[in-house]
């Protein structure tokens, strides 16, 4: 039982209490583990590439939807940070799940999450075309986007393959990019480029009107879609110094400070749209970019998109670390096919480079077939960031039962006897985040049944085809692993 475990003490030599042997460098601190996080949620690109979305839905207004999501997600980011000061092992959720409950749950959320990493790679790779486009002044066509993303997906995973240390370095650059666009977007416009007064925060412009709830809801989902990424700090907690200590520091900082940048870039933006009842009636397309050239000019506009560009291959690079890591952590419980090659670590790069390269040619397969049917890429994409809440809910659910079964958590980061309760709210807090992010909402009224369906459709589906393959695996004590 996952209560029986012992306290988990830093580093290599207790990592074997699992019956893992220590096959990575622990290269990584605090900061680093930090940066994995931070750019992986990339505040600074989410909220430019949602912010026309949730000006439309509910106006300005929306921007009170933030905190609240953010909230939610640092009670979220606790319970992660507890679990993983016990559990300080490759693989994240996966583990955690794993140990709190058996193998077969631990396949199952594992499953989720690499499905959900798939498509998350995919999509922010994707996203960094339209940026260079703009950087170079080119036209961003499909041909340009598409050879665009496979080139960051490939460059991204060379990057991967060289070690842990430039992995983190890399990681670090997007730290400093979204550290730059935040004081440019955040601070900057809020103190020198207002044109908006403080009270068009709580005005709609129309937007809304007879279902401001459902306004409100729908326009929720731009914190929903950005404040994820703590999770990813526990990954790689087998290549952190101290990771039962360093771990959920690095998850709390990830949330605390990407969603501080979220909020403060937020603020920025709204208050310098020059033109906010064009921005909430659609007529002005890109209020963000409208912002942008309105306080910076041409030529500092242009300058944010390279730091966006940054931003969003650094996230990419963190997204095929985690999902390696993933891959290697199933493979070394004999849970997936290829478990010996995806378990086999270099012993010189200290890399698990068969998993490394899984991690890079599936987003390249969902990019390619999004050549020529990009419906296909579109809902693998789009059930990305649904299936990272089903991970999550996964993980929460885990913990309940683990709790109900007497497991006590014993890592050096504890909440105690908050602990209890925490997990409720993080876990009512969830299901209503998934509930809210799956719904059916027709984008015009002519929109088929099957497109509005499309996301819960294929949540559903992939979640059966993972209790299909999760039978097949005999159960095992967690424990004993």
């Amino acid at each position: 039982m996952a209560g029986d475990d012992p306290v988990i003490q830093p580093d290599d030599s207790n990592l074997e209490q699992f019956g893992y042997k220590p096959e990575f460098h622990r290269v990584l601190g605090f900061f680093a583990d930090f940066s994995v996080g931070y750019s992986y949620m990339s505040p600074l690109a989410g909220f430019y590439a949602l912010f026309a979305y949730a000006l439309t839905t509910a106006g300005p207004s929306f921007f009170w939807t933030m905190p609240l999501v953010l909230l939610g997600h640092t009670v979220n980011a606790l319970i992660f940070a507890e679990i993983s000061s016990q559990y300080p092992i490759a693989g994240g959720v996966y583990q955690w799940a794993r140990r709190l409950v058996g193998e077969r749950w631990g396949f199952l959320t594992g499953w989720m999450y690499f499905l959900a990493l798939v498509g998350v790679a995919a999509g922010l790779a994707a996203g960094v075309a339209p940026y260079l486009a703009a950087l170079i002044g080119v036209e961003a066509t499909n041909t340009f986007d598409n050879c665009v993303s496979l080139i960051i997906i490939v460059l991204s995973a060379s990057l991967n393959l060289i070690g842990t240390r430039v992995l983190g370095k890399m990681s670090e650059l997007g730290v400093w990019a979204g550290l730059i666009g935040l004081a440019v977007c955040g601070v900057y416009m809020l103190l020198f480029a207002r044109v908006q007064p403080f009270h068009v925060l709580f005005e709609d412009f129309g937007v809304g009107v007879g279902h401001r709830t459902g306004a409100m809801l729908a326009a929720s989902l731009l914190g929903i879609w950005i404040f994820f990424g703590h999770e990813a700090c526990g990954d790689l907690a087998e290549e952190v110094h101290d990771a039962s200590r360093e771990v959920p520091r690095a998850m709390l900082t990830t949330m605390l400070a990407g969603g501080g940048s979220a909020l403060l870039i937020a603020l920025g933006m709204i208050l310098a749209v020059p033109d906010m009842a064009g921005a909430v009636s659609g007529v002005v397309s890109n209020p963000a970019d409208a912002a942008l050239r309105n306080a910076l000019g041409p030529m500092g506009a242009t300058a944010m998109f390279g730091c966006l560009m940054l931003v969003a291959f650094s996230a990419t690079i963190s997204v095929i670390a985690s999902t390696s890591r993933l891959l290697f952590s199933m493979g070394r419980d004999r849970m997936i096919p290829f478990s010996a090659s995806m378990s086999h670590v270099n012993p010189r790069t200290g890399l698990p480079t068969a998993a490394v390269i899984a991690a890079t040619v599936l987003p390249c397969v969902v990019l390619l077939v999004g050549s020529f049917a990009p419906h296909i890429a579109e809902a693998v994409i789009n059930f990305a960031t649904a299936g990272i809440y089903t991970t999550f809910t996964m993980v929460l659910l885990a913990a309940v039962f683990a709790r109900l079964r007497g497991w006590s958590p014993s890592g050096p980061f504890n909440l105690g006897r908050c602990g209890w309760a925490l997990t409720v709210i993080a876990l009512v807090f969830e299901v209503g985040a998934l509930i809210n992010l799956v719904w059916p909402r027709p984008s015009s009224p002519d929109q088929s049944i099957v497109s509005v369906m499309l996301i819960p459709i294929v949540l559903i589906v992939v979640f059966c085809i993972g209790i299909a393959f999760s039978a097949r695996h005999s159960v095992t004590d967690p424990g004993s692993c």
